[in-house]
């Protein structure tokens, strides 16, 4: 990787160094100006001095920050700890002890624009069949946005303006009361079991692998759970229900799929519960 020149790091210092005492001055409420003015008495000079670390602090836990963002970008983009603690001036270890989990960001972010390859444009469908039976109000305003978003998107932005859009999806889908207008339901339940999927498909295998130890929430039934559904008269938390009775609770009004344990199994259990009509 090629490193920034001494020349470009003296530059930098400098800037850093003009940024500090212009916020020191701004917040003393001093003319512009590089250092403490010889004039200015002791105890003003201390403060101006004081005032400058605090600035020099804050520009430290800001430039730690944007590092960290910088680390994650990176290791989104595919750069493993070799790379980034080379960046940063430390061993691989150091790099994976100052920033954990990010191993396999670079796989997530692969899986996300897989699934957005097959999926996006039913998403996109689907989303836009939700908007056209819901009230106007901040939430269908905002995902409509999101859209939009996407669609404007370099291909380096367009795998955060999905995450944003599958939240508000999600969020708009399952939280939507019932609608009195036909297919609005449907509609609705086809856009949480698209988010559900999404879900499914761009975690980690570790995290798409059946639960052990959770059964399927029905009394007496032996079936391993497939997905979570959800409803306002199923309780506060998502139900974990087999591929049978999660078509039975789709019946129900306003009864959603929130959850998939593997990617295809909520629409496929959607398109069983829905296949007459």
């Amino acid at each position: 990787m090629r490193r920034i020149s001494d020349a470009q790091r003296a530059e930098l210092a400098a800037a850093v160094e003009q940024l500090a005492w212009t916020a020191a001055r701004e917040v003393l409420e001093l003319e512009p100006g590089a250092g403490p003015p010889a004039e200015l008495p002791e105890a003003d000079r201390r403060q101006l001095w004081l005032a400058a670390l605090n600035t020099l602090i804050t520009i430290r836990d800001s430039a730690e920050q944007l590092a960290a963002s910088a680390a994650l970008s990176a290791a989104q983009h595919g750069a493993d700890y070799p790379a980034i603690g080379a960046a940063a001036g430390m061993t691989r270890q150091g790099a994976r002890r100052k920033w954990p989990g990010l191993a396999g960001l670079s796989d997530e972010r692969q899986r996300k624009h897989a699934w957005w390859t097959r999926r996006g444009d039913e998403f996109a469908q689907s989303v836009r069949a939700v908007l056209a039976t819901s009230d106007d109000g901040p939430r269908p305003a905002t995902l409509r946005d999101r859209l939009t978003d996407i669609e404007n998107a370099t291909p380096a932005q367009q795998i955060d303006a999905i995450d944003l859009a599958l939240v508000d999806a999600h969020a708009l889908a399952v939280g939507t009361p019932p609608s009195p207008e036909p297919g609005a339901e449907r509609a609705r339940g086809l856009l949480a079991a698209l988010t559900a999927d999404a879900y499914a498909a761009m975690n980690s295998d570790a995290a798409l692998a059946i639960r052990t130890g959770i059964a399927c929430a029905t009394d007496g039934c032996p079936n391993a759970p497939i997905v979570e559904v959800w409803g306002p008269d199923l309780g506060e938390r998502p139900v974990p229900v087999c591929v049978e009775h999660a078509i039975e609770a789709l019946g129900r009004p306003s009864v959603r799929i929130v959850a998939a344990y593997q990617p295809d199994v909520a629409l496929e259990v959607f398109a069983e519960a829905y296949r007459d009509e």
